[in-house]
């Protein structure tokens, strides 16, 4: 009888603390939202990415110049003013954004946005990163502003956080994402100007004088500062939970 009432006891505290590691799981899911996880993988070569914005531009899925898997996104060439964006809906002033990036050498290559305008194509009110012939650079809104020194014709790992309450960012680079998230920061960095709204409104890519290509692989984005765990698979985090809990509940 105490065996049978201490293995009752045993495997409601195990059900116990499950429910509330659950529910830690599932506020740390909802808390942060994922606007993109990709590595290209989804779509179909020579076109963008479905579902986002494209304007002009030679902007394609292509298997050419890859960092993992079989596809990368290559910003291949534009008109002045061209671009792809990525619509996001947030109430977090808060954005970071992650990739694999390849420059080609010799050149001007594309600018980076995170914009807070109704449209992508307005150039105020985000930051305005761009690639030129081995470093990286911001505009301020007065001037090109050399953020450092960046590797050409090697893929390269970028995290950057932007906060829309202060038209700040902050800037960070490695050769992998461990590296990246490790690695000293530029911090503080103006946007272009100050922000339009309270929030993102896009994630974009943007041609100005591109001379030379670029390609971006694993792109993320995201809510928030705190980088996120890609040990468990966000979309997976239930199942792959409930799946412990009904193992752990057929060995009591």
């Amino acid at each position: 009888m105490y065996r049978y009432k201490h293995a009752n006891l045993s495997s409601y505290f195990s059900l116990t603390i499950a429910f509330v590691l659950m529910f830690t799981v599932m506020t740390t899911t909802i808390a942060q939202e994922v606007f993109v996880q990709t590595g290209f993988e989804e779509f179909p070569t020579g076109n963008p990415p479905k579902d986002w914005e494209a304007i002009g531009g030679d902007f394609e899925v292509s298997g050419d110049t890859v960092k993992t898997d079989k596809k990368a996104l290559a910003i291949l060439g534009g008109a002045d003013g061209d671009g792809l964006g990525i619509p996001i809906e947030t109430e977090v002033p808060i954005i970071s954004v992650e990739f694999y990036v390849y420059i080609e050498g010799g050149g001007r290559s594309f600018n980076l946005k995170i914009a807070t305008a109704d449209g992508f194509g307005e150039n105020n009110g985000c930051t305005y990163i761009n690639w030129d012939a081995g470093i990286v650079r911001l505009y301020d809104g007065a001037a090109w502003q050399p953020i450092g020194d960046f590797e050409t014709d090697t893929w390269k790992y970028v995290y950057i956080v932007a906060d829309v309450s202060k038209s700040e960012f902050d800037f960070y680079v490695g050769d992998d994402r461990d590296d990246a998230l490790g690695a000293k920061p530029e911090k503080g960095l103006p946007f272009r100007n100050p922000a339009l709204g309270p929030v993102a409104k896009w994630v974009a890519f943007y041609t100005w004088g591109i001379v030379v290509p670029g390609y971006i692989d694993d792109l993320l984005v995201y809510e928030g500062e705190e980088a996120l765990d890609l040990a468990v698979d966000p979309a997976g985090k239930l199942t792959t939970f409930w799946g412990h809990i009904k193992k752990q509940a057929a060995l009591q």
